[in-house]
């Protein structure tokens, strides 16, 4: 019997270590990071929008899991988790041109739903946790957009920063907020032919994160790619392949990062489309994608969906 407890006693040590530093076990402070894969966009990604306010409502979810072995082997932890999120997005497109470009501003609020599963097995024992939130998240602004386009090619450099206003306290297992500020660059490439209605868009960024001061956790700088090729069948339908490239280029720092240099790599592809419905003259559009982790290394090997509509005014 005291044996029996000594097992359940490592089996919860080895969970309480898990959870109460944010599933170090993987790479990036819980496992994932601000970067939503996929993100940049579904369609002609880097063309310029027209002048004038725009707004977006973006439904995100991501099912996932990740089995990784700790304490030399002798514990095998499973974690699962089921993230649904709500992203009200809203823009504002100037008239004027700065620097030879259209300039748009903008900020994104999420909220919604999240849950986590934890279990391990090893010492002859057992033992399990979990719990769920729904809550705000935390809200990204984006303070400089430019766009330019020649032709056929569209060009876009964006700045987007991450502020820490969602809930976060360090006695959950889930949190909806991050705990910490976070600053994404990115620059996306389209190439369109009116003619065939043939779209490639490539979207690549870096993401630099700061301190979570409540773990004393850094998540290492990031790099991400976005990309999509469309068909349009139509004027107002186009289908196509989506996909993103994820790859943590320096590794986690500080003392909350108690299981050393994790770095993630992760590799997804799916099929999405656009629909611009004939009645709403351009207007709305909507748009849904679904991938797949083709391969996900430190990270959590997941499958996501998205369904969003956007009304330009």
């Amino acid at each position: 019997m005291i044996k029996r407890k000594k097992s359940l006693s490592a089996i919860l040590i080895a969970i309480y270590a898990l959870c109460a530093h944010g599933v170090n076990a993987i790479a990036a402070e819980g496992g994932s990071s601000y970067y939503i894969p996929g993100g940049a966009g579904e369609a002609l990604i880097a063309l310029s929008p027209e002048p004038g306010f725009q707004v977006a409502n973006v439904l995100y979810t991501q099912v996932a899991n990740v089995d990784r072995a700790v304490l030399q082997g002798v514990v095998d932890l499973g974690i699962d988790l089921t993230v649904v999120l709500n992203f009200f997005a809203a823009s504002y497109t100037f008239e004027k041109p700065v620097l030879g470009g259209t300039y748009t501003i903008g900020a994104i609020v999420p909220f919604g739903y999240a849950s986590l599963d934890v279990s391990a097995t090893g010492f002859g024992a057992s033992a399990s946790a979990s719990e769920d939130s729904f809550n705000i998240a935390d809200i990204a602004v984006v303070p400089l957009q430019l766009n330019w386009n020649a032709g056929n090619f569209h060009f876009k450099f964006a700045q987007a920063i991450i502020v820490p206003t969602g809930a976060y306290d360090t006695k959950n297992l889930v949190n909806l907020g991050r705990n910490y500020w976070a600053f994404d660059t990115t620059v996306a490439l389209t190439w369109f032919n009116t003619g065939s209605g043939t779209e490639v868009s490539v979207a690549p960024g870096i993401m630099v994160n700061l301190r979570n001061d409540d773990t004393d956790y850094k998540t290492g700088k990031e790099f991400h790619v976005d990309f999509t090729i469309n068909q349009f069948l139509s004027n107002n339908f186009a289908l196509g392949l989506r996909g993103y490239y994820y790859r943590q280029l320096t590794a986690d720092s500080g003392s909350g990062a108690i299981l050393g240099d994790f770095k993630g790599e992760s590799l997804g592809l799916g099929p999405g489309f656009l629909w611009q419905p004939k009645f709403a003259d351009g207007k709305l559009s909507i748009v849904a994608k679904v991938m797949f982790d083709v391969t996900a290394t430190n990270r959590f090997k997941s499958t996501y969906a998205n369904l969003a509509a956007a009304w330009k005014f």
